[in-house]
């Protein structure tokens, strides 16, 4: 075989080379990356209206979101207390940041108490008693045109 035609084969077998190569690495790297490229993005989500909220206590408040979970849309449920005093709004994470119990509210002692350790929480989520490590997660939020809007990655 002349040193051509040898160049010639070898260029055709390289070629072919990286056509497997390519038809291989490219959609299992599209695979491993596609959960990264469709996170979601963080926005205002209306959960109620400043009337349903009565001052000086918390109230929980049930909203679905329809998300994408996989390959499938689905709506999520989600809850979330919100205390109203006066003009300010707080909402104030269920999660206990112990365990990640829900936190029930006591509305005759204004705090939250986590039923799986005991863990008490005063009215704005701080840590009063108990074992965690921290106070309740307070989520940011806004009122506009009545509507209490909630950031969260929608």
């Amino acid at each position: 075989m002349s040193p051509g035609r040898r160049k010639m084969l070898g260029a055709i077998v390289a070629v072919i080379n990286v056509g497997i190569v390519g038809a291989i690495v490219g959609p299992v790297m599209g695979f491993v990356t596609s959960p990264m490229n469709q996170r979601g993005k963080k926005g205002w989500v209306k959960i109620a209206r400043i009337e349903e909220i009565p001052d000086g206590r918390a109230t929980e408040i049930r909203y679905s979101m329809r998300t994408k979970d996989g390959y499938h849309v689905v709506d999520r449920e989600y809850s979330i207390y919100v205390r109203r005093d006066g003009e300010q709004v707080m909402c104030i994470d269920p999660a206990c940041t112990h365990l990640g119990c829900r936190v029930e509210y006591q509305v005759d002692r204004d705090r939250f108490l986590c039923p799986c350790h005991g863990g008490v929480f005063d009215k704005h989520g701080g840590v009063v008693s108990g074992p965690p490590p921290k106070g309740l997660i307070r989520h940011l939020v806004k009122v506009e045109g009545g509507n209490i809007l909630l950031h969260r990655e929608v």
